[in-house]
């Protein structure tokens, strides 16, 4: 039987006792979400980020894929499914290299607009093929089915994405472990029109399809302004981990992102300084453990910046502080 089994299906048994785990990358976000989630995202993940639109989705995926390229020498393809993304975003974001070598933007052009089907069927074609890889997909809400690009308006068939979607899920959900592919999913918050008012008003713009498959899952309902006096020079995203593939979930998270930056991992780290009692503070004054003293936290993000040991430092102090792994 087992002979058979090996002629059919190739070397598939396995003794037991000679199964080890393969041990995964675990890949940056930025520092209060990785402390939040144990450590970071595993790579051959399903990430998940939902919320509403303009709340620093896209900018928290594109600072991943930095992190990825910087850090792991990843391969980042991006699915530009919306059509919204600038190269201006691209050049706002510290350290994303856009070397085609390095990242290459999935999307429609004249003449050949993309449905779900052929969307989704090029993310799992990197999936089986392109090991290591990360895949961006912006946005799981966006995607339309070949039956809705080509249909009449009034013979929309919202479910076939779903039916799409499901399908896709089922293909890669084995594939990507195995094949260290990461896959980053940005989904939206809509409003509920079937609810009439009358319990949630928004729900996830995506069926349920992802929802057993997601291994990292962030929420958000709301960002806010990141002032520097009286000029916004970023925003604040409230998110809450409702999936972790390490962590535990449920912890609520504010990550700073700054304009032209990505995420301001300088600030952040500001943050857990004083959150952890590796400086004292008096008033706006900060005292840093050799004497120094700075005022305010945004020169204190200022003073990490132009020292970067000196933010690998103190990351590394604090990484340990919660019993996670200090890489990069």
């Amino acid at each position: 039987m087992s002979k058979d089994i090996i002629k059919e299906y190739g070397n598939v048994l396995h003794d037991p006792a000679s199964i080890t785990e393969r041990p995964l990358e675990v890949l940056s976000v930025g520092p209060k979400l990785d402390i939040a989630l144990g450590g970071g995202v595993p790579e051959g993940s399903l990430f998940i980020m939902t919320g509403p639109e303009k709340v620093g989705k896209t900018v928290t995926a594109l600072t991943f894929c930095a992190n990825a390229q910087k850090h792991y020498e990843r391969k980042v393809y991006y699915a530009n499914i919306e059509g919204r993304l600038k190269k201006r975003d691209l050049q706002g974001i510290t350290d994303l290299s856009l070397d085609a070598e390095k990242m290459q933007i999935i999307g429609s052009t004249e003449g050949n607009i993309l449905s779900a089907e052929k969307y989704l069927s090029i993310i799992d074609n990197i999936v089986h093929t392109q090991p290591g890889s990360l895949a961006i997909v912006d946005s799981f809400s966006a995607l339309s089915s070949e039956s809705e690009l080509t249909g009449d308006l009034s013979d929309m068939q919202v479910m076939s994405v779903q039916k799409v979607l499901a399908k896709f899920c089922r293909r890669i959900s084995n594939v990507l472990p195995i094949n260290r592919v990461t896959v980053v999913g940005i989904t939206h918050l809509m409003a509920n029109l079937q609810r009439f008012g009358r319990g949630k008003t928004k729900v996830e713009k995506s069926g349920s399809a992802l929802k057993y498959q997601v291994d990292v899952k962030l929420h958000t309902s709301h960002s806010t302004a990141l002032m520097q006096g009286d000029t916004q020079i970023g925003q604040t995203v409230h998110w809450q981990i409702t999936t972790s593939a390490i962590g535990p979930p449920g912890q609520k998270v504010e990550s700073h992102i700054r304009y032209g930056k990505g995420i301001w991992k300088e600030m952040e780290m500001a943050d857990l300084m004083i959150d952890f009692g590796l400086i004292s503070k008096a008033g706006a004054w900060l005292k840093l453990p050799n004497g120094e003293k700075i005022q305010g936290k945004v020169n204190l993000a200022k003073y990490l910046e132009e020292n970067p040991e000196e933010y690998n430092n103190f990351r590394k102090e604090v990484f340990e502080m919660v019993g996670i792994d200090y890489e990069n």
